[in-house]
């Protein structure tokens, strides 16, 4: 049976029953036949006389089978395209947050056949881009950046344009075009301080962004201001995912009965839950990357102790992917301090625990920290199918650049075995991800 928001009696909206009954007949349809296998006929011939209100997507599917469009019907209300579109947008706002990103794509196309202001347009496109980024569709997802950003006065809505740009600045990231990246990154923090922005999730983003794009130019002071303005930036929250689902359900239920309002509202709630739990995303981040440049730059037992307090706070909040993430570092540290067995045991966890996760990226660095350790233990058979295994993982995911990054290590293994033609492989491998810098 379809969902209705009020049950039958009195006339409810005798208006609307017209013009399906009108479309109906003008087509030589019978109720039943209209009613298909999703109503039945008892709905329709009530809805026609107008005792009950459809859902929204009963409606659709009557819309659908008289060949017009759902606008047809809903002519006597106003802001029901408004309320749509709004729907829509955080519908699909709402997906991304949870990188759903086949809803994320389903919502933003309906979005886009219905919204006619440039603004909610650039909107949606912002969220087209992530759905491409996510499916790894650089060019597109370029595209469609230039598209969004092309309607847009930044004076008017300059969080929309430096979201853009943040976009923009990851994709050229993960294409391995550092410098570009760093350019796309800088301008989206000065348009966040130029017009101050007041959104600390955006701004942690970014900053988050820009410091492992100075990492990668060897800008390790630049890198680590960044990570840790982006940690004073972002805020601790608690797990409040179940909840966010649980209005998300309660969304659902009010879009099936056509209470566009309610469903809206619900989904804002949902919204805003899941945002603030995202918020835990980026203080880890910023920890494991503050910890990450200061073994670069040899002080090991600052990166130890940050580490440790990654993983700690990882740990508080429940989060294994990033207790893992840390843990990878603290092999590294291990492997520095002499103890490559210690530096294995963890590297190995590390390993499984994001073999678990979606962090491909993260998983593919935990892999290489394997094979140092292998190396370290005079097993170079193992070192050798491990770092080749890790430098194939970035290479099917895209990131150049921390490919670059790992074929730079393994040459630098092979050539202190006396290795040089491997090498040489390796650093023209590095060179090549290097070119886009």
């Amino acid at each position: 049976m379809a969902s209705r928001s009020v049950g039958s009696g009195a006339a409810i909206d005798g208006a609307l029953g017209e013009r399906v009954r009108a479309a109906r007949k003008a087509l030589g349809m019978s109720q039943a036949q209209l009613a298909g296998e999703e109503l039945t006929k008892g709905f329709i011939s009530q809805l026609e006389s107008g005792q009950v209100r459809p859902s929204i997507r009963s409606l659709q599917v009557i819309a659908s089978r008289l060949g017009k469009p759902l606008e047809y019907f809903l002519g006597d209300e106003p802001l029901a395209a408004a309320k749509r579109v709004a729907f829509h947008r955080l519908a699909a706002e709402t997906a991304a947050e949870q990188h759903d990103w086949g809803a994320t794509r389903e919502h933003v196309d309906r979005g886009l056949e219905q919204a006619a202001d440039a603004l909610e347009r650039a909107r949606f496109l912002q969220l087209r881009a992530q759905t491409e980024l996510a499916a790894g569709a650089h060019e597109r997802a370029f595209d469609v950046i230039a598209q969004a950003l092309s309607g847009l006065d930044v004076a008017a809505d300059p969080q929309l344009v430096a979201s853009l740009l943040y976009l923009r600045g990851a994709a050229y990231g993960e294409v391995g075009q550092v410098t570009a990246a760093t350019e796309s990154l800088e301008a989206a923090r000065d348009v966040i301080e130029r017009y101050e922005v007041i959104d600390p999730r955006l701004r942690s983003r970014v900053l988050i962004a820009l410091g492992t794009a100075y990492r990668r130019l060897r800008r390790s002071s630049k890198a680590i201001t960044s990570y840790e303005s982006a940690l004073a930036a972002a805020s601790r929250s608690s797990e409040l995912s179940l909840a966010a689902r649980g209005y998300m359900g309660i969304a659902a239920a009010h879009y099936d009965s056509g209470e566009l309002d309610a469903a809206i509202s619900s989904y804002q709630r949902a919204l805003e839950l899941f945002r603030r739990v995202s918020d835990i995303d980026f203080e880890l981040n910023a920890l494991q990357s503050i910890a990450a440049v200061q073994l670069e730059n040899g002080q090991v037992e600052h990166a130890r102790l940050s580490a440790q307090r990654a993983m700690a706070r990882a740990l508080e909040v429940g989060s294994e992917r990033w207790a893992a993430v840390a843990e990878a570092i603290l092999a590294r540290v291990a492997l520095k301090q002499g103890d490559a067995e210690a530096s294995l045991k963890a590297a190995r966890h590390a390993e499984k625990t994001l073999a678990r996760s979606d962090d491909r990226i993260q998983h593919a660095d935990a892999v290489g920290a394997v094979g140092a350790a292998l190396e370290a233990l005079g097993r170079s058979s193992d070192a050798d199918s491990a770092y080749r295994r890790s430098i194939e993982m970035y290479t099917a995911v895209g990131d150049l650049a921390d490919r670059s990054g790992m074929a730079a290590e393994y040459a630098r293994v092979l050539k202190a075995r006396g290795d040089m033609n491997a090498a040489f492989d390796m650093l023209e491998l590095a060179r090549g991800a290097l070119a886009g810098r």
